[in-house]
């Protein structure tokens, strides 16, 4: 894509909008607080733009009422737009009815920031159900047209206790157990999720295997660098690289990338579209006030 072209739609877009499905506890709201920087829960609003009071939110949810359109965002990082899916797990046709009809109309939109660019679609690792229905009828016959869908598997600390038990019950040692339980929990997750879901019609686009995001110091690089991957789109890229403000290696990797691809004869159009790729740098016209002085 044209540099200048590329510029000008992340400017018009401004937002990086992600659709997450998965079902209750499955850790979805701890990932976004992750890839976000927040302590905080996010700010909701309708899709006209005003602000709900959680309150009234978790009324509507008990009541059996969720409004997919309502745009979950941080405050530590507003450039993220999230949908939430909530309820998709239990399976009806209504309610994933509800996810496939969202889906094809925002992609039938014709402005880009009203599109839904990705999909994080969160599958908890420590139950006795690896796949549900809802699930399968997802991968296998909703899918998302062209929206990549990247397959997050989150609690794999509980798989690896459910490992360590199996482990334990065919005769190992406590310590034999231990140190064998991830290996065994990584060739459960392979066999229960990731190749049930490589036979399906649709399947993700890529896979990311979370731990324990209790603790303080984990994060969410992997994600972040495989949803960045997985959009062929220059411009979505140059959108979602410089929205996330986790991974500043990828800032520089895409940065430079474009630098070394660039057609471009002009060092200040080369200059101003490779800071595009980092956050808060959102006014190409800054780049102008640069002064090169000879040393």
């Amino acid at each position: 894509m044209d540099e200048n072209n590329a510029i000008n739609l992340r400017e018009k877009c401004g937002h990086f909008r992600i659709l997450v499905i998965g079902r209750a506890n499955a850790g979805k709201t701890t990932i976004l607080k992750k890839v976000c920087n927040s302590a905080k829960d996010p700010k909701i609003f309708s899709p006209s733009g005003k602000k709900l009071r959680l309150a009234t939110v978790k009324g509507s949810a008990e009541r059996g009422e969720h409004n997919i359109d309502n745009e979950l965002i941080f405050k530590s990082n507003p450039k993220f737009i999230f949908h939430d899916s909530r309820g998709f797990e239990s399976g009806s046709v209504n309610e994933t009815e509800t996810v496939k009809a969202f889906i094809e109309r925002r992609a039938a939109s014709e402005t880009l920031s009203e599109q839904i660019h990705v999909i994080w679609y969160c599958l908890p690792t420590d139950t006795p159900r690896p796949l549900l229905e809802a699930d399968e009828q997802f991968f296998n016959y909703s899918g998302s047209g062209k929206v990549p869908v990247i397959a997050i598997f989150t609690k794999f600390d509980g798989l690896v206790t459910t490992a360590l038990q199996k482990l334990r019950n065919e005769g190992k040692t406590r310590r034999e157990a231990m140190a064998d339980a991830t290996e065994v929990a990584q060739g459960m997750l392979t066999a229960d999720f990731v190749d049930q879901l490589n036979k399906m019609s649709f399947p993700p686009s890529d896979y990311v295997q979370v731990d324990d995001l209790r603790n303080e110091a984990s994060t969410c690089i992997e994600l972040i660098n495989k949803t960045a991957n997985s959009l062929n789109d220059d411009t979505l890229r140059l959108l979602f690289v410089s929205v996330q403000q986790n991974n500043i290696d990828l800032c520089i990797l895409y940065a430079m990338k474009q630098m070394l691809e660039s057609n471009s004869s002009s060092v200040r159009a080369s200059l101003n579209y490779t800071l595009m790729y980092f956050p808060h740098v959102w006014s190409v016209s800054l780049v102008t006030q640069i002064s090169f002085v000879p040393l």
